[in-house]
């Protein structure tokens, strides 16, 4: 009797963990059930990049809502017609976002194709037209460059094409090294990739699916590179600039230095006149001339006790004798001086 009770206890035991296990997937199913569904377009076949998106190419399919990958699309004028950005697999969702107005396999406005020697690049045998990638430079210090060492010059553009061919490469052709590349750069960028390919080692690296273009058209990392040797050129300038000025300034101050030497002789504003050199007892001084006074002597070359002093000729202003100290210029001493006759 003891047993029996024990048996209808474990069988009450057994029955209501069913029951529990039985409504609980009943609610799952229901669940299942009522989860809703959209339509959205998927690609029936794999599409490469620059390939076209035809109306064979893709199809309606219905996903559960929650499933959904953000940005997929269920209108066709977003999708027929445009060219894919990237390659799209089969039955993948397709997404606006990773198409293209216009095909990429001929060079678009605005835009400008560079070669590149690709023989040195050890990443150019994994690479596929479309792919996206960074130029970055080595540089040294230089004219245009404020310091050594590397420079992202361009960010996530794209390979045009490979050895001449947009195509993407089959796999038995992509383990082959190309020879060249092609890159799409922005026609603004022009002389940012000039720089790079004249004063830099060049690497590409493998970038994401990000596109780096500004609003102006230019490449992100193209318009801080440009930037960059534009400050480094107005740096320089500037130094340059200064270490003249201060080339004229010890210049003057020299000058300066050598007219103060004699007490009798103060600085004079510029003015129109010419010099006049006299040889007297083997000496030779120099006159300033100016229309209407007195000559002025403002040099001598060979005196006994005095260095030479430097001449001053032109326009620029001078040295001269203070105005009413005339009196070493009466007699011999004046260059008008004329001896007498002796008839």
């Amino acid at each position: 009797m003891r047993n029996k009770s024990i048996y209808l206890l474990l069988a009450c035991v057994c029955g209501t963990v069913a029951a529990v296990l039985a409504s609980e997937w009943l609610k799952a199913q229901g669940n299942q059930n009522t989860t809703s569904m959209v339509e959205i377009f998927v690609t029936t076949a794999s599409i490469d990049v620059g390939e076209k998106i035809t109306a064979e190419k893709i199809a309606l399919e219905r996903w559960p809502e929650d499933k959904v990958p953000e940005g997929a699309s269920n209108r066709l004028a977003e999708v027929e017609g445009k060219y894919a950005k990237q390659r799209l697999f089969d039955g993948e969702p397709i997404m606006p976002v990773k198409l293209m107005d216009e095909n990429w396999s001929s060079v678009p406005n605005g835009w400008k194709a560079v070669d590149m020697d690709a023989s040195d690049l050890g990443i150019s045998s994994s690479l596929q037209p479309g792919d996206r990638v960074d130029v970055v430079g080595f540089f040294e210090k230089g004219e245009f460059i404020p310091r050594s060492g590397s420079q992202t010059v361009f960010m996530g553009i794209r390979v045009f094409s490979i050895d001449g061919d947009t195509s993407r490469r089959t796999d038995e052709e992509r383990g082959k090294t190309a020879r060249f590349i092609q890159l799409l750069i922005p026609e603004k960028d022009k002389d940012a990739w000039s720089y790079a390919k004249e004063l830099a080692d060049i690497e590409l690296h493998r970038a994401s699916d990000q596109d780096h273009i500004l609003e102006d058209g230019s490449n992100e990392a193209a318009a801080k590179f440009i930037a960059m040797i534009e400050d480094h050129r107005k740096a320089e300038e500037a130094e340059e600039e200064r270490l003249r000025l201060e080339e004229e300034e010890a210049a003057r101050a020299e000058l300066e230095a050598e007219n103060v030497a004699d007490p009798e002789v103060v600085e004079a504003a510029a003015v129109e006149g010419f010099t006049m050199f006299k040889l007297v007892e083997g000496r030779m001084l120099e006159y300033w001339i100016v229309s209407g006074k007195l000559p002025v002597l403002i040099g001598e070359v060979g005196a006994p006790d005095a260095e030479p002093q430097k001449p001053l000729t032109g326009s620029l202003p001078v040295q001269i004798q203070q105005e009413d100290d005339y009196q070493r210029l009466n007699g011999e001493d004046s260059p008008f001086f004329q001896p007498p006759s002796n008839e």
